[in-house]
């Protein structure tokens, strides 16, 4: 059901350059389908955000996104938002950060920004590239915290979290599955369709995973016998790393097998994909 990011990627150039011109984001047109994992059902909810149209707040000139109240707006390899509550505009997107440069990941509350993680408090550039996406060169930025990756920006496409970067929480996770530009689809974080549908076939109140984090071994206790009969493990970059064919009503996750760090689980039954969790291996 989902294709590897570095389909996608078909070539890096090692040192980055800033003579190519920044690609927009915000261009009319162009809209991102995100899909959230809700923790504790498992349902998957598809989101679509597109730019569609300008309004002028203050004599600035913003985006209008379909999806969210926000307001959006773009100058020199950033990205603003302007939030209409509170009046205030907030920095989401900085593609002229530096390796080593640093990001709050703190929420303060805002929506229109969303750069928060439960995790970490904050993540650091640890590699900048140029890399051929979506059919064009564009900026890459790696971030990680204490050697675990957190995310990864791409000029003119935004977070392989979505629309706003960085999207995790305690309960729940996001990820962009496809982004259009000029009509032309383009997949990301292994997916091959845009829109996921919610799960409602099984009790995926019964699939937990114990202990979590990961240390010795771990159980990844499944609905029933058979119901489940694949599991795909991927970092959190979208890398598949591991998977394991089962006919049995558990799994079993060995920590040696895997760095320190944030991974998903996905389930699937006949082919067919049910849902993502994360866990953590210490």
């Amino acid at each position: 059901m989902k294709r590897t990011l570095l389909t996608v990627l078909l070539f890096t150039i090692i040192h980055f350059s800033y003579s190519q011109d920044y690609i927009p984001m915000l261009q009319e047109g162009n809209s991102w389908n995100v899909v959230t994992y809700d923790g504790f059902t498992g349902n998957a909810y598809t989101h679509t955000f597109q730019v569609n149209g300008e309004e002028i707040i203050n004599d600035i000139t913003y985006y209008n996104i379909d999806g969210g109240y926000c307001k959006f707006r773009e100058e020199n390899g950033k990205v603003y938002g302007y939030e209409p509550g509170d009046g205030q505009e907030y920095l989401i997107y900085d593609f002229s950060l530096e390796i080593g440069e640093v990001v709050d990941l703190t929420y303060n509350g805002n929506d229109c920004r969303l750069i928060h993680d439960t995790y970490v408090e904050s993540m650091t550039v640890v590699n900048k590239s140029i890399q051929f996406i979506a059919g064009q060169d564009r900026r890459v930025l790696e971030f990680e915290d204490s050697g675990i990756s957190i995310d990864t920006w791409i000029e003119g496409v935004g977070s392989l979290f979505g629309f706003h970067p960085n999207g995790n929480g305690f309960d729940s996770n996001s990820e962009l599955t496809c982004f259009t530009h000029q009509g032309i689809i383009n997949y990301f974080n292994d997916y091959n369709e845009c829109i996921i549908l919610g799960v409602e076939d099984f009790e995926l109140s019964e699939v937990v995973l114990h202990p979590n984090p990961v240390t010795n071994t771990s159980t990844l206790q499944l609905p029933q016998e058979g119901s489940i009969d694949l599991v795909k493990v991927y970092d959190m970059t979208g890398r598949l790393v591991k998977e394991i064919s089962t006919d049995s009503d558990h799994v079993t996750i060995h920590g040696s097998e895997y760095t320190s760090g944030l991974y998903f689980y996905q389930l699937f039954s006949q082919g067919g994909f049910i849902a993502t969790q994360r866990f953590i291996v210490n």
